[in-house]
């Protein structure tokens, strides 16, 4: 989960109304917004397309959207991502999307959402995404105070790839720092991130769009830099590896990209 402002004493208690993202994460840049039902099980919100829809954009939409009331039921250890899946529906959608969600599963060690962007015009379905959280088994990983939603106030003005200082070392290859700028709560690498790093190393090797990502988090990107490897599987199947570099190349995450079939 992102961390969504700058936290006091811990307590994972919802705590007010709507806070404003922390202008020192990436995410403030990403316009979106949603509030959380009296009971948190429900979120609902929108976003602003404002560069391609990206699914990692998605899964990162999805990840905060969802990361709140996860820490709700993990309080007071702070709720991190074991995986994201974004599935794209739709082939065309409008500059504006309404966002919405459930928490499907509260189980004693993880928490899974469920989260639908759909076109605001038209209400068609756009894509969907499922997200699984774990409490954290860090003593020092602990959920900050949540408000009932965020509201982010930036509008990335350059390609979001760019914005975060992703670089491609060669075909299917792509790297990022560690930088509090794309950092977490957990001062890890934040998952959208590594979504990012997967979803461009899977475009440069096929010169082909993401149309579906798995992400499978499998340790932190804590020293860095995080640098995802694709391969080829099939023509539209690719696997990404991200590894933590700096940390003896600790694989990190195993994400699986489907790719739009060339015509």
């Amino acid at each position: 989960m992102t961390r969504l402002h700058d936290a006091g004493p811990t307590g994972g208690e919802v705590d007010g109304p709507v806070e404003p993202v922390s202008p020192q994460s990436f995410v403030g840049e990403i316009p979106f917004g949603f509030d959380l039902s009296d009971d948190g099980l429900e979120m609902v919100g929108d976003t602003a397309v404002t560069d391609a829809l990206r699914a990692s954009v998605l899964a990162t939409i999805a990840d905060c959207i969802a990361g709140i009331p996860a820490c709700l039921v993990t309080a007071p250890s702070l709720a991190v991502t074991l995986d994201i899946a974004v599935r794209m529906v739709a082939e065309h959608a409008g500059d504006h999307l309404d966002v919405s969600g459930e928490i499907i599963k509260r189980g004693r060690s993880t928490v899974a959402a469920e989260v639908r962007f759909t076109d605001k015009r038209t209400s068609d379905l756009v894509a969907t995404s499922y997200v699984t959280f774990m409490a954290s088994p860090r003593p020092q990983d602990l959920a900050p105070p949540l408000a009932r939603g965020m509201r982010t106030t930036g509008s990335m003005s350059i390609p979001f790839p760019e914005f975060v200082g992703t670089r491609i070392l060669s075909v299917g290859v792509v790297e990022v720092d560690l930088t509090p700028f794309v950092m977490q709560a957990s001062e890890s690498l934040q998952g959208g991130i590594v979504a990012l790093i997967g979803e461009l190393a899977a475009e440069s090797l096929t010169r082909s769009q993401v149309l579906d990502l798995d992400i499978r988090y499998l340790s932190a990107v804590r020293v860095g830099p995080g640098r995802a490897t694709a391969s080829l599987l099939r023509a539209d199947l690719v696997r990404v590896e991200v590894r933590d570099i700096g940390s003896e190349n600790r694989l990190a995450a195993l994400i699986f990209a489907r790719m739009v079939r060339a015509s």
